[in-house]
């Protein structure tokens, strides 16, 4: 028994170990099998994710890189004369008014007139396996790349080809998308062209300093000959330049001293070790023998001295460059291609510029040549253009007029007196200054009239809005008020108090919308400088012209030719259509018009009040006999910024006047923009036809009091005015204002429209009945319930001056007893 057991108990021993290795061995496989699943998710997340990036690479590659991908050698020629035309309005044919230069000093050579030592010079330094590679070098791209994952720039690994391409795009970032879109373009464009058109084209566009664009000019400033005649020595010296020319160039003025040995190096040297480093590079590629090497390398060069004057003018023959100024609207049609170019093609800024200097395009302006004659006449010798500040500012104004049918820009200038450089600062479109009171029919009045909640005989109270620093705010010209006016007069004497609560009928934040989305006039809605807000949401800024900003003369003029055009709004523009060498359309510039901004009432009752500024109100010295006028003055705080803007049935114009760095006008220049005004557009009209703005039908002629809106009663003798309105929009009613003389309101003048023979509170009256400048607006402090944040640092105007000078009425009136109020 005890044998027994004592077996038993040995297999259970023996049998435990066997059962224990069992187990063991499961435990393995499922680790080894749980370990696998996690390597081959590994692994398929990795293949995966791969996947999708290729995808969305090739995604990329076929949206991005592949459609831009493709360039025409055509389309870059630098060597294009370009020209700027203007149809002849007595023809109507287009005629050359301006042909544009390019401004490289570049002339192109055919690759018959390059020497093959430059051709073999430049192929061995730059790009050896140019002749085998089809437009990348994928060795030099794999060492580019390496960079780029060791931390470095991705730089270097460019060949020939792709050299060509960033100078004609100018595309120099440094950038994996840059890389990427090079190497994609470059390999279309060795299918479209040979290794010899690539060559000539690379060697006619390089830099090789000293004002040097390509080898044809630098063969001459550096060594007086054409390319054809240079030499070896002369090839490789030249190719040496172009790895950096402000190193490399023989002529340039670089000295470096070595810190250990003293040594000093120049230009010069560093040329000569270029030069050396080519010659080997040619000879070791077998592009020249050792005796044509060494008869290179000690051939000592003469270089021609870029600096004579040849001809004893006293000026450097190098430094003489045609001085060709074109005009405003010139400088602005280039200025407007080259911007449309780079949207259309997504070309940089300098190619495009290349483009329309050089590539033979012909441009097809709105120039109107007549017109345009007349602004260059008056704005060229205006007496205006010596007035000098009292910092020593010269005086300057700007101009823009428009076509109200087309709405195009048909002329404008940039600044007082002779021009005399090449886009230089553009004034009517790039200085934005604040309109001042010229703001209100666009912000306050047309958006009231719009919304049904004044009409002309609306009467508004002529009374202080708000109190700032205990002053009444705001004043007005003649530095008093005048109790119920009609909105017609406000506008007419540009009223600051009226235009406010007008204002705010309309709400502030309504009127911005207004000034956005119908005028185009961009305004801030909000912006932080440092520790101060701003917006253009405000009774200052919208009532009285006082913007974060302000607007240009371009701006105005489009704006204020909705009216002519009965609520059109035409987007201006200074050209329609620009052709490449080969006559071919590249740009068509077609806008839409954008009818029923306005209703025909609304610019029928703002042309009204409008010509009422222009025959009786601040903007008396706009007038001129044999056309009908509207327009609007504008000035701001301290005389710094004035503004005249006006049309006729023809054009519009706006102008703006002051100094370049807001000063105060001397009050004795009254307002330049209305003589201004004046003088241009009483030579753009002689010889055209007396025409009348358009009108509605059914106009009905009321007479209705001043002072109430309504029509007369008994006592409103002396202050009745003769209007034509819609049949809506008659008076009804009968004056409850004016009562009888013992019931009569005190404190009253009871002029209401400042006409009849009644007086006019604190100001004085000038020769033409307008008021002088008495006072100055105080800016809004945004503080209250109108949508003001803070006050805008531009200025808010004062009051507006007619400027005392005779003028003949626009048509005849009743009489001053009974003036036509709309």
């Amino acid at each position: 028994m005890d044998k027994h057991r004592d077996t038993r108990s040995y297999d259970r021993r023996d049998q435990d170990p066997r059962g224990r290795r069992g187990g063991a061995t499961r435990r393995k496989r499922k680790k080894h099998g749980r370990a696998f699943k996690v390597v081959m998710t590994i692994v398929l997340i990795f293949v995966i994710t791969l996947a999708m990036l290729l995808c969305m690479s090739a995604a990329y590659i076929k949206n991005v890189i592949i459609p831009d991908a493709s360039l025409d050698m055509s389309d870059f020629n630098p060597n294009l004369t370009s020209k700027v035309l203007a149809q002849n309005p007595e023809t109507g044919s287009y005629e050359t008014v301006q042909t544009l230069y390019g401004e490289e000093n570049r002339v192109w050579v055919s690759t018959d007139e390059i020497p093959k030592y430059l051709k073999d010079a430049a192929v061995a330094i730059e790009d050896k396996r140019f002749y085998k590679h089809n437009g990348v070098d994928w060795v030099r791209t794999a060492k580019a790349i390496s960079l780029m994952f060791t931390g470095r720039s991705i730089q270097g690994g460019s060949t020939l080809t792709q050299q060509l391409i960033k100078n004609m795009t100018s595309d120099d970032e440094v950038t994996v998308k840059r890389k990427v879109m090079e190497i994609f373009r470059a390999l279309e464009f060795e299918k479209k062209y040979t290794k010899d058109d690539i060559l000539e084209a690379y060697l006619n566009y390089i830099y090789l300093g000293q004002g040097c664009n390509g080898v044809y000019t630098a063969a001459y400033t550096y060594f007086g000959k054409h390319v054809s005649e240079l030499d070896l020595a002369e090839c490789a010296c030249l190719i040496g330049i172009t790895n950096n020319p402000s190193k490399y160039d023989p002529l340039g003025h670089l000295s470096i001293t070595d810190p250990d040995t003293g040594e000093v190096k120049t230009s010069k040297d560093f040329n000569k070790e270029r030069q050396l480093t080519i010659l080997n590079a040619m000879l070791e590629q077998g592009y020249i023998t050792q005796e044509e090497h060494d008869q290179a390398a000690a051939e000592e060069l003469v270089f021609s001295n870029p600096y004579e004057d040849k001809d004893g003018d006293g000026e450097a023959d190098s430094t003489k460059k045609k001085n060709t100024v074109y005009s405003w609207y010139v400088d602005q049609v280039i200025n407007d291609v080259i911007q449309d170019l780079c949207d259309k093609y997504n070309w940089s800024e300098q190619y495009a510029k290349t483009k329309v200097f050089s590539g033979g395009l012909e441009i097809y302006t709105c120039m109107n040549p007549n017109v345009q004659a007349a602004v260059d006449e008056v704005y060229q010798n205006s007496e205006y253009k010596d007035v000098v500040s009292s910092s020593g500012q010269r005086l300057q104004s700007a101009i823009t007029v428009v076509d109200n049918v087309s709405g195009e820009v048909v002329a404008m200038a940039g600044g007082l007196g002779e021009k005399t450089v090449s886009r230089s600062l553009n004034r009517a479109t790039s200085s934005k200054r604040p309109p001042g009171s010229s703001i209100k029919p666009l912000s306050v009045y047309a958006p009231a009239i719009e919304l049904g909640k004044v009409k002309p005989t609306t009467t508004v109270e002529d009374s202080p809005v708000d109190k700032i620093n205990g002053r009444d705010w705001p004043v007005n010209a003649a530095g008093g008020y005048r109790g119920n006016v009609t909105v017609s007069y406000a506008v007419e004497q540009s009223l600051n108090t009226v235009a406010v609560k007008v204002l705010d009928m309309v709400t502030p934040e309504t009127s911005f919308d207004f000034m956005q989305d119908k005028f185009h006039i961009k305004l801030i809605r909000s912006l932080t400088r440092g520790d101060q807000k701003y917006s253009d949401i405000g009774r200052a800024q919208l009532a009285l012209g006082g913007l974060t900003e302000g607007v240009t003369t371009l701006d105005m003029a489009a704006a204020y030719a909705v009216f002519p055009n009965q609520g059109t709004y035409k987007t201006p523009k200074t050209y329609t259509m620009v052709t490449d060498s080969n006559g071919q359309p590249m740009l068509r510039n077609e806008t839409e018009d954008e009818p029923n901004v306005l209703s025909q009432r609304t610019t029928y009752y703002m042309t009204e009040m409008l010509q009422r500024v222009v025959s009786d109100g601040t903007g008396q010295r706009a007038n001129f006999t044999g056309q009908e006028i509207a327009g609007k003055t504008g000035t701001t705080t301290s005389r710094k910024d004035l503004w005249f803007v006006g049309y006729t049935p023809y054009y519009t114009a706006a102008i703006w006047t002051g100094y370049d760095r807001q000063e105060r006008l001397a009050s004795g220049l009254k307002n330049p923009s209305p003589v201004l005004w004046n003088q241009v557009m009483s030579k753009v009209h002689q010889g055209l036809k007396y025409k009348k703005f358009d009108l509605p039908d059914n106009l009905k002629s009321v007479t209705y009091c001043l002072s109430s809106g309504m029509l007369p009663g008994p006592y409103c003798s002396g202050h009745l005015a003769t209007g034509t309105f819609l049949p809506e929009d008659a008076p009804t009613g009968t004056c409850t204002y004016h009562k009888a003389p013992s019931t009569r309101p005190s404190g009253s003048n009871g002029n209401g429209g400042g006409t009849g023979g009644t007086t006019n509170n604190g100001g004085t009256t000038d020769n033409n009945g307008g008021t002088t400048d008495n006072g100055t607006t105080t800016p809004d402090t945004g503080t209250g319930d109108n949508g003001g944040t803070t006050t805008p640092p531009a200025e808010t105007p004062p009051a507006e001056n007619t400027g005392g000078e005779t003028t003949t009425p626009r048509r005849r009136r009743e009489g001053r007893s009974i003036p036509k109020a709309s």
